[in-house]
């Protein structure tokens, strides 16, 4: 017993080694008192009002997707209040690990529809198919990125950054392989998935509800780019929005990594890796990553914390889902 433990403390204490490493790695590199320098000619207002609307529409269009897979998977689904209220439990645990974040929306999700759905084993509200949708959403999710990384860096031809285009197909054929896999279609090769609940929500969609969720979820990117682009101005730092298009995704998919908490450290490391010669450009070698590395850190945070922000109103929401029996009429 002593041994589990110890197994399973050590591999919950990897994340956090992990970002301090990064972390260490990139403080090496650049001196903690250069991002202060950075963060204190920033234009704080103008990089708080550029990122604002950016997390608004990212909540609103988060809460939308997650409404419409829910009907889609299990009928009658959720009010979009309701949705509001799962999408801030996931934004408020995320701020300290994504994927307790997403067991916390598997538990919500799941309490909610066995008690809609019935204990039988065929009831939708299982919690093995709610980490289905989940799990559905997580890919369509990382899809979506690649897919704009592809868009952005066919965009830019001989511009794009070196890396992007091999990031973005690797990425997508291996995504592509993976769901095609799931949904039995490679059953002609000899490779059968296995029939577990959990895989139902991924066997049973339709490409039309692929194309829907990545279609909802297009604005959120294009916002972001701009929004990006408005913000790092803010900091003295000009990125084309096509170029942050192209790496937006891949930085966020770094961000994804099971090897940092809350995202902190393989996103700034990305961040450093795609546009430092854009910030030495605007600022010069030294003061320019130093500008980009308090960027990143800061509309990292602020993101989060904006995100968490807005959806917090809707805790109270959240308990009744979880434990209506102990909620205040």
């Amino acid at each position: 017993m002593g041994s589990r433990r110890l197994r399973r403390l050590a591999l919950s204490a990897l994340p956090f080694a992990g970002a301090a490493a990064i972390l260490g790695l990139l403080f090496r590199r650049i001196p903690p008192e250069r991002l202060v320098e950075a963060l204190g000619g920033a234009d704080l207002p103008r990089f708080l009002l550029a990122l604002l609307p950016v997390s608004i529409l990212y909540v609103l269009l988060d809460t939308a997707v997650l409404r419409a897979v829910l009907r889609w998977f299990h009928p009658p689904g959720l009010r979009y209040r309701e949705a509001l209220a799962v999408r801030a439990v996931d934004y408020l645990v995320s701020l300290w690990n994504g994927r307790a974040s997403q067991a916390a929306m598997v538990g919500a999700l799941g309490r909610r529809f066995r008690r809609t759905g019935g204990e039988g084993e065929d009831a939708s509200g299982g919690y093995l198919e709610c980490a289905g949708t989940v799990l559905f959403l997580d890919l369509c999710q990382r899809a979506h990125l690649l897919l704009w990384a592809a868009a952005g860096a066919i965009a830019l031809g001989r511009q794009a950054p070196e890396r992007v285009p091999l990031a973005a197909g690797l990425g997508l054929a291996g995504l592509g392989l993976l769901i095609l896999f799931l949904r039995g279609r490679l059953r002609g090769a000899g490779l059968r998935p296995p029939r577990w609940r959990l895989l139902r929500s991924l066997r049973s969609a339709t490409a039309p509800r692929y194309l829907a969720v990545l279609g909802l979820k297009a604005p959120q990117l294009l916002a972001a780019a701009v929004g990006h682009h408005v913000a790092l101005g803010a900091f003295g730092i000009h990125i084309p929005v096509l170029s942050l298009l192209a790496t937006l995704p891949i930085i966020f998919l770094a961000g994804a990594l099971p090897i940092a908490v809350a995202r902190v450290g393989t996103s700034q490391a990305a961040w450093l890796l795609f546009h430092a010669g854009a910030a030495g450009a605007s600022l010069g070698a030294p003061a320019g990553e130093a500008a980009l590395l308090a960027y990143s850190l800061s509309a990292h945070l602020t993101f989060l914390l904006l995100n968490a922000a807005l959806s917090a109103p809707f805790l109270p929401a959240a308990w009744r889902i979880v434990r209506p029996e102990q909620a205040p009429a």
